[in-house]
């Protein structure tokens, strides 16, 4: 698509969603008149896992009612829980953590997590604390495959570059157990056997946990040069008429998109159905080192207007460190082009990088510079919410005091021992 057709687009959008936005302003400068308008107040919370990054330690109630105590102490009201490791990223955990009900679930199971036995089931305690002090608890779960999918999921299909294959190169001395993973890691969102997996894994845990505040999802999406598994190419003919060969970029572009946004509304309308009340957030944006955030969202599937339709209750772009000193900016820029989309944004302050996912190492000045942009961000934007500090269980000591630090007013807040981290 060209660039001044795809930004004529855009405007036209902007203009649509902004009527409507105008109206909701009215009615939002009404309130305060009257007196009844809630004061705006930044969301920081804790991104964190039961198993991702954890090595040797086995996380249980004991760790995360001291977080939720640090978090009280430190006003921070919001944690996100990742529900899975990938031993691709995470040598030695791998797998579902939590006891899965759905027995087709039962071959993907990280045996080695504490709370994935019905014995030593302890989250749904976790959940229970951070309620009585009022937190809100929130689960990741992964639109990705694991080991073991394709047992429970035959016929199951993955993102296919243009030749066949997997888009993860596979090292030719990798034992089994890492080249199935590194196989089954990108699921593909046109599979019938994979949107179904999607399906029975958040139904299996959200029913469990069914006092949530709700769920974040991460992916699908699709790649540069995907998707050409034999389902993409089936329904890519169903709704087009045309083959990968004979469509045009914007055809393909706006397909993606739509495929997306359809898969995303399908999920959603299962996560109200369990519980109204859940809310829905999903990952997207990315600050690109080469600045074409349009481009990168596209090829994803990730048009602002086609998510829009969604009616996700938030979206969470990506602040990795990327871009360097320029981040503040180029996150700002991100922010801009999910317009009017509501952000809450997901901040990468690990020193230590996981294996095969190399990002720069954060020290605590990067985390203050950041924080720091983000207070006046949010003074800026109506729709930036706050910012969620990931990895939790694998900072330094030194990276958690300057988020405290610099979230809260009581500055040199004297910290848990629990929570010291080893760089």
């Amino acid at each position: 698509m060209k660039k001044n057709d795809r930004k004529s687009g855009r405007r036209s959008f902007l203009k649509t969603i902004g009527k409507g936005l105008a109206v909701l302003t009215a009615e939002a400068g009404l309130l305060k008149c009257m007196g009844k308008a809630k004061k705006r107040e930044m969301i920081f919370g804790w991104t964190t896992c039961l198993t991702y990054q954890t090595g040797n330690k086995r996380l249980g109630y004991d760790y995360f009612s001291r977080l939720l105590d640090e978090m009280k102490q430190h006003g921070m009201t919001h944690l996100i829980v990742m529900m899975a490791s990938h031993g691709r990223y995470s040598p030695g955990n791998h797998g579902l953590a939590w006891p899965v009900r759905n027995p087709l679930l039962k071959y993907q199971i990280d045996v080695n997590a504490l709370n994935s036995h019905e014995g030593t089931e302890f989250f749904s305690r976790v959940i229970q604390k951070a309620h009585r002090l009022g937190i809100k608890v929130f689960i990741e779960i992964k639109y990705l495959g694991m080991v073991g999918i394709r047992q429970g999921y035959p016929g199951v299909e993955f993102l296919t570059p243009p030749n066949g294959g997997f888009i993860h190169s596979i090292d030719p001395s990798a034992d089994a157990f890492e080249r199935e993973a590194t196989e089954t890691l990108h699921i593909c969102c046109d599979s019938e056997p994979a949107h179904r997996y999607m399906r029975d894994k958040i139904q299996d845990v959200l029913e469990r946990y069914s006092d949530l505040d709700g769920l974040v999802l991460e992916h699908p999406s699709y790649t540069k040069n995907t998707c050409y598994c034999q389902s993409s190419q089936e329904k890519l003919r169903q709704d087009t008429g045309k083959s990968h060969e004979t469509i045009s970029y914007e055809e393909l572009i706006r397909w993606k998109s739509m495929r997306v946004r359809d898969t995303l509304i399908d999920l959603k309308d299962l996560i109200k159905s369990i519980n109204r009340k859940f809310a829905f957030g999903f990952y997207t944006g990315l600050p690109t080192p080469d600045g074409d955030i349009a481009g990168f969202q596209d090829w994803r599937g990730h048009r602002t207007e086609m998510l829009a339709q969604v009616g996700c209750d938030f979206f969470m772009p990506y602040c990795e460190g990327r871009t360097g000193e320029n981040e503040p900016q180029m996150i700002e820029k991100v922010v801009d082009h999910l317009a009017p989309l509501p952000c809450y944004l997901h901040t990468t302050i690990r020193k230590e990088m996981p294996q095969g996912y190399a990002l720069p190492p954060k020290d605590a000045a990067y985390v203050k510079k950041i924080i720091a942009w983000g207070k006046d961000y949010f003074s800026r934007s109506d729709r930036f919410m706050g910012m969620t500090f990931f990895n939790e269980v694998k900072i330094p000591e030194e990276n958690r005091r300057a988020v405290y630090d610099s979230i809260t007013s009581h500055q040199g807040a004297r910290l848990t021992d629990t929570h010291n981290s080893k760089n």
